[in-house]
């Protein structure tokens, strides 16, 4: 519209600028700036600016001559109903159609800048969540590797194991296998890689196996693990996390011990992985150590909202924390 005034007061002189003209432009501003308005409002609601070229160069096409059309019909009935301005042009449908393809010109222009905008905008900030997100990745790797063994029970185990030399050198030599076992598994793994689940299940019966000796054989614990679900892949150490969380924050707490089941099951294009073990989750405290909330992140970073965990009582005197993520 500004420019159209310009254009008329260069070439026309302002003695030349008629009212009618002015009122003109007025009613094609304002009838351009109205349709472009409820088509940029469309176009939020239906996330267009999200959509690759492919999926919304036709849907400009078409919005483009449905709104070319309805901006030149409500200038027409303005200016041809409403206010009658015949003393400036006769209604023809060669003119109607010529200003409706200027007016797609118009509307052209202004797609094209609105719509590259929001694409220089949204490639912006997908890099900014790679970024964001690499970084999370290697920070979570890190806190992996800070936490994979917990020293405490490492010291135990040694100590322990030093205690079984004297009294049981067989049941000694088979710890100590387990002990190797557990900390090889621990420093070869990748954050980025995945194991399967058998794999990952005969690092937590070396776990367990170390760990009933500080029980003094007061640990039992059991292992329904589905044959569909072990070829599946998982994050390393996501299961022994889940155990070492019953044992730290549950069983530790009894003086009678306790069980731990470990259960698999895969439904449909889900795994689900629990780990119950007996007691009860305090109304004050958390039973979520570093670890666990190591494990959340890392479950956050890989699946999205996708994967799901639960931390709660599942009886009168059983806790379950359940693991629930999409098989890859």
């Amino acid at each position: 519209m500004l420019f159209s005034f310009g254009m008329l007061f260069i070439f026309g002189g302002e003695a030349n600028i008629a009212i009618n003209l002015v009122l003109l432009q007025v009613v094609i501003g304002l009838s351009s700036l109205l349709f472009s308005h409820l088509f940029r409002l469309y176009a939020k609601r239906h996330q267009w600016t999200a959509l690759k070229p492919k999926a919304l160069v036709p849907r400009v096409i078409v919005s483009l001559i449905i709104l070319s059309f309805l901006t030149q019909t409500l200038i027409h009935v303005i200016i041809y109903v409403i206010y009658p301005i015949n003393d400036l042009y006769v209604f023809s449908w060669v003119n109607f159609l010529g200003y409706t393809s200027n007016t797609a010109v118009v509307l052209l222009l202004w797609m094209s800048i609105y719509f590259i905008y929001h694409f220089i905008q949204n490639n912006r900030k997908n890099e900014i969540e790679k970024l964001e997100l690499k970084a999370a990745l290697q920070e979570a790797e890190l806190m992996i590797l800070k936490n994979q063994i917990n020293p405490h029970f490492l010291f135990n185990a040694l100590n322990n194991i030093r205690s079984l030399i004297l009294s049981d050198q067989d049941r000694a030599r088979s710890m100590v296998t387990h002990i190797s076992d557990l900390l090889r598994y621990s420093i070869q793994f990748n954050a980025s890689e995945k194991v399967t689940v058998a794999e990952e299940m005969e690092i937590v019966r070396d776990y367990l196996q170390l760990e009933s000796i500080q029980f003094n054989d007061r640990l039992a614990y059991v292992f329904n693990i589905d044959d569909n679900t072990k070829a599946l892949k998982i994050p390393p150490m996501a299961i022994q996390l889940l155990v070492e969380n019953a044992i730290k924050h549950g069983l530790s707490a009894q003086k009678n011990g306790g069980f731990i089941r470990v259960e698999s099951s895969c439904s449909y294009s889900w795994l689900n992985i629990k780990v119950t073990n007996s007691g009860q989750l305090g109304s004050k405290k958390k039973r979520e150590g570093i670890g666990l909330k190591n494990l959340v992140e890392r479950m956050k970073i890989l699946f999205g909202e996708y994967a799901e965990f639960k931390l709660e009582n599942s009886s009168a005197d059983t806790v379950t924390a359940s693991l629930k993520i999409p098989v890859l």
